[in-house]
């Protein structure tokens, strides 16, 4: 199984909203004693290991978010990808922050980082991890909105997304994608109990 998580590289971009699926990688892969290492040379960092009898990749594009999609034919011809054994962790703005839900294909709801992906990839059918960051107070410019560090509540709840997100990804290593949706969409606050 292959994980990328969305993101934009380098220290300015770290703990912004956009950044949550790399955050989300980043736990997983410490979660399964996976260590990720910056490829010199290379378009994205990545993870190798296995976990419960598998294989698994975890990938962190560094070609900023826009351009997600343009490492999947790098990513295809290394690990000879398919679309059925991908998951793309990446944030949501339809969703309250930290809330996460597990989907099965779908479109792209405007995100440039999916966007990418799916132009690349030539399907949208492929598993999503997502991480809520909710929709700015006011009507603003969302590009300055998603590339905005939170304040210290809204953090909380995005690092407890980040946490849950990182569990579903583990969790989908050695459950059905059916059972683990069940399991993670009908919990829906960042803590993870039921409204």
């Amino acid at each position: 199984m292959i994980f990328i998580g969305l993101g934009n590289p380098g220290t300015k971009y770290d703990r912004t909203r956009h950044n949550v699926g790399f955050l989300a990688v980043e736990q997983a892969a410490q979660k399964t004693g996976i260590v990720l290492k910056k490829g010199l040379g290379k378009k994205y960092s990545s993870a190798e290991g296995r976990f419960a009898g598998k294989k698994v990749v975890f990938i962190e594009p560094l070609t900023y978010m826009n351009n997600s999609g343009t490492i999947l034919p790098v990513l295809k011809r290394k690990f000879q990808l398919s679309p059925d054994e991908l998951v793309v962790v990446c944030d949501n703005l339809d969703l309250p922050t930290g809330v996460v839900r597990v989907k099965q294909g779908g479109g792209t709801a405007g995100h440039n980082g999916l966007a990418s992906l799916v132009q690349h990839l030539g399907t949208k059918d492929f598993l999503r991890v997502y991480v809520g960051i909710g929709r700015p107070q006011y009507r603003g410019d969302v590009v300055k909105y998603v590339l905005g560090v939170p304040a210290a509540e809204e953090r909380a709840d995005l690092e407890a997304g980040i946490d849950r997100a990182s569990d579903a990804m583990v969790e989908l290593l050695t459950t059905a994608p059916e059972k683990v949706m069940n399991e993670f969409n009908r919990r829906n606050t960042p803590d993870g109990t039921a409204d």
